[in-house]
């Protein structure tokens, strides 16, 4: 109950109540998606003002989307995005590929289905055994000291008058789920100490305005900027 436990403390921690996040989300995975106990948590996820997104909807599970065949990869989005419909009411616009590995193949199916790629600015690595919280720290800092030069570079632009900075976190990490007070004011502290300007709300706690903000940092090969403001559309 990794996922469960990531939930709880979202809710409610040391930094900020209600934080929301984006949850990408392998739909049809038998140990996930699939299983009971999976679409349990993805319906608590959307009932508790989660933005759902779609990572895969194979029962292969966390499989590149760059080594599935086309017809594969189709109907992997397709599946993936009718079972986040079914929670959700609304058709997924994220998608986030596994590990981050994309090409002019996978773009082009994200946007043959409407979907906006996600990346991410700071990744925790999460799934490394770091040993030392000192290790966590000096990762931060390091990824926080190359954003702030993309900011003064401005290759990366506001959003309502803020910047959003995607952070990556895995939800069925255990450790993870056992810090995640840890990590949410660690990176507070870290984009403080490396110049960033801190919002006085440093974390989203509305599914709206995340959604805007993801969208505002997403990466699709159709369209400009201003169209990353189309509304979700009903399944």
């Amino acid at each position: 109950m990794n996922t469960g436990s990531v939930l709880d403390e979202l809710g409610r921690n040391r930094v900020q109540s209600n934080i929301k996040a984006v949850f990408f989300v392998q739909t049809r995975n038998t140990g996930g998606g699939a299983s009971r106990q999976g679409r349990t948590l993805l319906q608590r996820e959307h009932a508790e003002g989660h933005v759902l997104g779609l990572h895969t909807g194979t029962a292969r599970g966390h499989v590149s989307h760059t080594s599935m065949s086309l017809p594969e990869l189709h109907r992997s989005l397709e599946d993936g995005m009718a079972d986040i419909c079914a929670i959700t009411g609304a058709r997924p616009v994220l998608v986030r590929p596994p590990y981050w590995w994309f090409n002019q193949a996978t773009l082009s199916e994200y946007e043959r289905h409407g979907l906006y790629m996600m990346l991410s600015d700071v990744k925790a690595y999460d799934g490394v055994n770091w040993g030392f919280h000192l290790l966590r720290r000096w990762s931060f800092r390091s990824q926080f000291a190359a954003i702030r030069h993309r900011l003064l570079s401005e290759e990366i632009g506001a959003n309502g008058g803020l910047i959003p900075i995607v952070v990556a976190f895995h939800d069925t990490n255990a450790y993870t789920a056992g810090h995640v007070s840890d990590y949410l004011e660690l990176l507070v502290e870290e984009a403080a100490k490396g110049g960033l300007p801190i919002d006085h709300k440093p974390y989203y706690d509305e599914a709206p305005e995340l959604l805007m903000a993801a969208l505002s940092r997403a990466v699709h090969p159709f369209g400009s900027a201003s169209s990353r403001r189309r509304p979700l559309t009903a399944c």
